[in-house]
């Protein structure tokens, strides 16, 4: 029987390598295909053979031959199964569901109250996931979810993030896949960012490159050699407790510093466009002021984008990164935040650009994430 389990093991995994080289290159011929693989032809079209029975792959003739017999490639079947991704923190959770080729197909938001509890926001998880589960023409066949703060990837359990109430030891992996059936798999939510850009955004291509994300906290997600760094105990990245001054640096530059400063100088009566906001100040407020020219906002704005030219001159020298990009909210504002960022960095080159991924970049890693570490069952 253990013979059997790893047999299957082992054809499973040189299936989901063979998916991967398809997803990577595109279409590909079963020729170049066992080429990238190193197996012999004959072997690879055994395994071509079955994924394409399974639906997992579709082969067609190489569309720009003009004469002879075309060849046939290899490319993936959109509808061969959908992989769900979420990505939270404490104000907002984004959902997607991707299908087989990772393009996406529905997208769920849900907002997080400050009063919000841990369960309550399981609670929304499980509720977002259905939502974009429903009315897929296949099963799902993975979730992959962003956690914010830190995570163990293996157990599949959150650990910690200071700005949820009761988020602690959250072993979110297995409830999740005992809800839904498939497998679940985990990950920092600002490095599902960092994957996002690798296999989607401004990193694809680059090898060594660092994403930071800035929200309720501030994050890096550092890829190195086109690998995902995560550390000796999953904190490679944690950088919104580096101090800045006095202050730990997600209390300074992150955007609920930045929601809590705007709102101290509406209390002492300053004059902005933000003062007449209805309802709680949001950093939706700020980014929507400083588009229409708002002197506060823009000055908020500025202040913080020179402390992230000290974090991106300090991740320079500790990296050595072909680039530098930012993720989340921030990112919409282009060159009026970009711009103070690339003035304030010493002593470094390197390239500093925002996310053109949108704000379910998070989400379409996750789902990404899960796509890429799901294997299929034989």
């Amino acid at each position: 029987m253990s013979r059997i389990k790893t047999k299957h093991h082992t054809i499973a995994a040189v299936e989901a390598e063979l998916l991967k080289r398809v997803r990577v290159h595109g279409r590909i011929s079963r020729v170049e295909l066992s080429r990238k693989l190193n197996i012999v032809p004959s072997t690879a079209g055994i395994y071509v053979d079955r994924l394409i029975r399974d639906g997992f792959l579709v082969e067609s003739a190489r569309r720009e031959q003009r004469s002879g017999r075309p060849p046939k490639l290899l490319e993936l079947n959109p509808a061969g199964g959908r992989f769900v991704g979420v990505d939270f923190e404490a104000r907002n959770l984004m959902a997607t569901a991707v299908d087989f080729s990772e393009k996406p197909v529905r997208q769920v938001h849900k907002a997080i109250r400050a009063a919000d509890s841990a369960g309550q926001i399981l609670d929304k998880i499980e509720q977002a996931i259905a939502e974009v589960m429903d009315g897929g023409p296949r099963s799902v066949l993975g979730i992959g979810v962003g956690v914010p703060g830190t995570v163990d990837p293996h157990s599949g359990v959150a650990l910690h993030y200071e700005f949820i109430k009761g988020w602690k030891d959250i072993p979110l992996g297995t409830r999740l896949a005992k809800k839904f059936g498939v497998p679940v798999f985990l990950e920092n939510n600002i490095r599902c960012m960092a994957l996002a850009e690798l296999w989607f955004g401004g990193g694809r291509g680059l090898q060594d490159f660092v994403c930071i994300g800035v929200r309720s906290g501030i994050a890096a997600g550092v890829i190195v050699n086109g690998h995902l760094l995560r550390g000796s105990r999953n904190r490679a990245g944690e950088i919104g407790h580096w101090h800045c001054g006095d202050a730990r640096l997600e209390h300074v530059a992150s955007l609920s510093a930045m929601i809590e400063t705007a709102q101290r100088a509406i209390d002492r009566g300053r004059k902005t466009s933000l003062a007449t906001a209805n309802g709680e100040l949001t950093i939706e407020d700020i980014v929507s002021a400083v588009q229409a020219g708002d002197a506060f906002a823009l000055s908020l704005i500025e202040d913080a984008a020179r402390v992230h030219g000290w974090v991106v001159s300090e991740l320079s020298v500790l990296f050595d990164p072909q680039k530098i990009i930012f993720a989340g909210p921030l990112a919409e504002l282009g060159e009026a935040f970009l711009a103070p960022v690339r003035q304030s960095v010493t002593e470094s080159d390197v390239t500093v650009t925002a996310s053109t991924l949108g704000q379910y970049n998070g989400a379409l890693g996750a789902a990404a994430l899960a796509l890429h570490q799901w294997k299929p069952k034989r």
